[in-house]
């Protein structure tokens, strides 16, 4: 498994991008033993209906910088540096 702490997604977000992965427990190892005390997302896109080739790289996002994207899913919209708002 290699991981590429480097990379900037189509969004300028940082993430770390897992390549040659067995399982999704040697992901977790490998950010528990980097990365001890963040929150990480796995972003699994299910709008689709048909079912995708696995992706031969696995893109772990920090959460933190979901937080709006997350927020706007739910209907809320940022109202300022700490609030969110209802749309």
């Amino acid at each position: 498994m290699t991981v590429n702490e480097n990379y900037l997604d189509q969004h300028g977000r940082s993430c770390l991008v897992f390549s040659g992965v067995k399982k999704f427990s040697d992901v977790y190892e490998w950010l528990f033993n980097h990365y001890n005390g963040y929150k990480f997302a796995i972003l699994l896109d299910c709008s689709k209906d048909e079912f995708p080739e696995p992706d031969s790289k696995i893109y772990v996002n920090f959460l933190d910088e979901l937080h709006d994207e997350v927020a706007m899913e739910a209907g809320y919209i940022r109202a300022d540096k700490d609030t969110f708002k209802r749309r």
